[in-house]
């Protein structure tokens, strides 16, 4: 069985053996682009396990931003819940106030008519007076 892809070593020993100087020379450039062929292959390999990697690791960053992202809004939902407690607290407390308020109000008109009569009644007074 031939090899079609001599060796180093035995294109030397086929070469004093009466190996063609063109055969030789078509050896080591078949040798020379397996070599290359080879090289260029671990390279993209390389590259390929370099790329798989950068995305794992963006697939992680992502996945960490998610979990963080998905507390802050557990957070924020949790405070929100929070503050609508407070503001019903808050609407009872001045629906609670607003009865008070209203009686103050009837109060103070009150007062301002008591004024009017107060008045009137003084410069009825006066009035009398001057009779």
């Amino acid at each position: 069985m031939s090899n079609p892809v001599p060796s180093t070593s035995s294109s030397s020993t086929l070469n004093k053996t009466g190996l063609k100087p063109d055969e030789y020379t078509k050896g080591l450039n078949q040798e020379h682009i397996v070599r290359l062929t080879e090289d260029a292959y671990k390279q993209f390999t390389e590259y390929t396990k370099a790329e798989l990697k950068l995305t794992v690791d963006d697939c992680n960053l992502l996945t960490t931003m998610n979990v963080v992202t998905k507390e802050k809004y557990t957070d924020m939902s949790q405070m929100s819940q929070r503050l609508m407690k407070e503001m019903s607290k808050l609407q009872n407390t001045y629906a609670d106030f607003s009865q008070f308020i209203q009686q103050i109000e009837e109060i103070h008109q009150q007062s301002i008519e008591m004024e009017k009569t107060a008045k009137a009644l003084d410069e009825y007074s006066k009035h009398l007076g001057n009779l």
